[in-house]
């Protein structure tokens, strides 16, 4: 029976909006052995490591969650940019320079901020709402957690698709759900590359079931075999002959994920805190123009409205509307 030695966690923020960047989190740990894939989807990291999981633990030290339950507008972004700024910290990234974080977070970027004027300034205080001693206070027990677990953290990450990218794929591909994968894979070759035996673990994209074809398609050196597919759960083995190492991939699409996967969770809040992010970077660039201008998050009823509003604005700055307005 197939090992495997590292786990990933994949999860994304910002599918619907019409607005802003799409933004693909993920998380890599090495285990401390290896394990089979029935051993790796049972694997509770949140018991192993002695995290808590729930927003309300944060009292007794750091948790992973699924973004949706640790940020919320009336709660404000400080406990999700509070306990990502933590992981950053211990995975030694430069956080102390939005610049420098931005670089170091989002390797895998095709294009630059630089690209998008309402990207590319550095917000006027950052962190935006965490305090930094806090966040490196609170780092410590969690690598201290780590090391006792003999758990590596060996990637942490965030893809942006800005809007100019994403709607060419759209374009190109014909819809989201192939443009979404296309990003996805590209996550999944860039961890499988530095890690041969790589178990791989992703929040379902929609109802989707089946992900054979797309997987033989983003990785054609590859063969695919299917395991399970189900309304719940999917999962494929990908193996690549004659090359050392023998790569071996193995990939689980999971309802829900974020609930029973740590990687998949944190990956969740990496993915929200870049997008969040990037939406404050987009409103203060726009508020200096129209100081009157009601910010948005950019989901489709308010990101209608604020088309609206700045309809005139973006005519006289020049924005043309593939640049800044996502397809559907």
């Amino acid at each position: 029976m197939a090992r495997f030695s590292h786990i990933l966690g994949i999860d994304e923020a910002g599918l619907g909006p019409i607005l802003g960047p799409l933004t693909i989190g993920y998380s890599a740990f090495a285990l401390p052995a290896p394990l089979s894939a029935d051993a790796l989807l049972k694997l509770d990291l949140w018991q192993s490591l002695g995290i808590g999981r729930e927003p309300k633990e944060r009292a007794k030290g750091p948790v992973v969650c699924d973004s949706k339950t640790l940020y919320t507008p009336a709660r404000g972004l400080k406990p999700l940019e509070e306990e990502v700024l933590c992981w950053l910290a211990l995975s030694g990234l430069e956080t102390g320079d939005f610049a420098a974080l931005w670089d170091a977070l989002c390797p895998l970027a095709r294009e630059k901020r630089g690209l998008y004027d309402w990207y590319y300034d550095p917000p006027e205080k950052y962190p935006l709402e965490a305090d930094w001693p806090r966040t490196r206070l609170r780092a410590q027990p969690l690598g201290r957690a780590l090391d006792a677990a003999g758990v590596q953290l060996a990637e942490l990450g965030v893809l942006p698709v800005f809007e100019g990218e994403l709607n060419a794929a759209l374009r190109r591909l014909g819809n989201k759900s192939r443009a979404e994968f296309e990003c996805i894979a590209r996550v999944i070759g860039h961890v499988w590359r530095n890690h041969p035996h790589l178990c791989v673990l992703c929040d379902r994209q929609g109802g989707r079931e089946r992900y054979g074809r797309a997987l033989a398609r983003e990785f054609p050196e590859a063969e695919v075999r299917v395991i399970h597919e189900s309304s719940r759960l999917s999962t494929y083995e990908l193996t690549v002959a004659g090359v050392s190492g023998d790569p071996r991939l193995f990939v689980a699409f999971q309802e829900k994920g974020e609930s029973d996967h740590l990687p998949i969770a944190l990956a969740s809040m990496l993915a929200k805190y870049l997008r969040e992010l990037s939406m404050h970077q987009f409103n203060a660039w726009f508020l200096k123009h129209d100081p009157a201008l009601k910010p948005t998050a950019g989901y489709y009823t308010d990101g209608k409205r604020w088309l609206d509003d700045t309809a005139g604005l973006r005519r006289a700055i020049g924005i043309e509307d593939s640049k800044i307005v996502r397809q559907k």
